[in-house]
């Protein structure tokens, strides 16, 4: 009777084993795929973040490079309001000056051409300028959160304040967050 009763209760522990076993193994394969998916989620939710950071740099070191023209073409030509216009029109027609000057400073910084091609293509080029056009003081971007002035009286330059743009700053202006920490659900 008791070799009966062990075989029963072996048996009954090998399919209790087999059971838990192949249990086992369903539940890793759906924890492996929830993983794969949390994981997927969380990383393609960085990589949006940091492709967008990315596109509003591109913007923002196009409209710092079209104000240090401006600036620069302001101070050594004929100091007028209406001189002061036509260079405003023409460096922001000049779309390929403007796409070269990003693209030397991008090279510059190890980015390959490809990679540039790709921002260009999803971000442009800056479109806002000039900013603020009223009373003879003119307002022009110079990046994110970064405003010079121009002030014009009787059609003659006046006074240019363009400090904001000395002391522009990329690196404090554009920081990317560091991914959250890994979580699984």
């Amino acid at each position: 009777m008791d070799k009966k009763k062990f075989k029963i209760l072996a048996i009954v522990d090998v399919v209790l084993v087999i059971g838990l076993f192949v249990l086992m193994m369903v539940l890793k394969g759906q924890y492996n795929d929830q993983a794969q998916k949390s994981v997927n989620e969380q990383v393609g939710a960085y990589l949006e973040q940091s492709n967008g950071a990315v596109q509003e740099q591109w913007k923002s070191v196009d409209q710092y490079g079209m104000a240090w023209r401006l600036v620069y073409a302001t101070l050594t030509t004929a100091k007028t309001e209406a001189a002061f216009n036509a260079t405003v029109k023409a460096i922001e027609a000049d779309k390929d000056a403007r796409f070269k000057q990003l693209s030397y400073m991008y090279t510059a910084a190890g980015i390959p051409p490809k990679a540039q091609n790709s921002i260009y293509e999803k971000a442009g080029l800056a479109d806002k300028f000039l900013l603020k056009d009223e009373k003879g003081v003119k307002e022009v971007a110079c990046g994110k959160n970064c405003v010079i002035s121009f002030t014009f009286a009787k059609g003659k330059l006046k006074k240019a304040d363009y400090k904001a743009l000395v002391d522009y700053n990329m690196t404090e202006n554009f920081k990317l967050e560091a991914p959250a920490a890994f979580h699984f659900e």
